[in-house]
């Protein structure tokens, strides 16, 4: 099946919070298989399990992520992607606003694969949703 949302790490995150939002764990539960990380945020996680301190905290993460990758496809960061971001960032730098390096690569991913990002952090994107094809839904306030 093909996987429509790419979500970002901070949603990602919010599936080990001591208190996750509610609205973010439904929107999930009703779209799981449709759902998928960028190779980017996988190496994103990845780095933070290996940068925490050992731990209770760090075993709970460490399980997560074993879960997550037995369990969640994730997309490769691939030369189609690779292409559209750098493209983007260069067509952002001339406008004076580079963009952020991991982010422009997520975005860039969905991108490439036709995917809508989910994410919470909708004003680190809007530069790259406004000069090229990147849709984007936020789901702690709504699924649009």
């Amino acid at each position: 099946m093909k996987k429509t949302y790419l979500l970002d790490t901070n949603i990602v995150s919010e599936f080990v919070k001591e208190r996750p939002d509610n609205q973010v764990l439904a929107f999930y539960s009703a779209r799981k298989n449709l759902c998928a990380i960028a190779s980017v945020t996988w190496q994103e996680l990845t780095r933070g399990l290996k940068r925490m301190p050992e731990g209770r905290r760090k075993s709970i993460i460490q399980s997560f992520i074993k879960n997550l990758e037995e369990n969640v496809e994730i997309i490769p960061y691939d030369k189609f992607s690779a292409r559209i971001c750098g493209e983007m960032q260069s067509d952002a730098e001339k406008k004076g606003k580079p963009l952020p390096f991991y982010d422009s690569q997520i975005a860039a991913t969905a991108i490439s694969n036709g995917m809508i990002l989910v994410t919470h952090n909708t004003a680190d994107f809007e530069v790259m949703k406004e000069m090229a094809f990147l849709n984007m839904e936020d789901w702690f306030y709504n699924a649009n």
